[in-house]
């Protein structure tokens, strides 16, 4: 996923993750809440949230349990 920083312009590595221009990527869901938490911008890529989109379809729906 894309990360953003507040500084568009920051250039270097933050949480082990390196940023040019304002902008890194990481896949690991730690850092990436982690940088949520510290006020960056995390951009899903389309293709990923398209894919969580299906998995969310794809699941039934619990039956409530009733007793009578």
């Amino acid at each position: 996923m894309k990360i953003k920083s507040p500084n568009k312009d920051y250039t270097g590595v933050s949480a082990s993750v390196p940023f040019c221009n304002g902008v890194g990527e990481t896949e690991d869901p730690y850092l990436i809440q982690w940088f949520k938490d510290h006020g960056y911008e995390v951009e899903e890529t389309p293709e990923k949230a398209s894919k969580e989109a299906v998995e969310k379809e794809e699941k039934p729906a619990k039956e409530k349990n009733t007793l009578k």
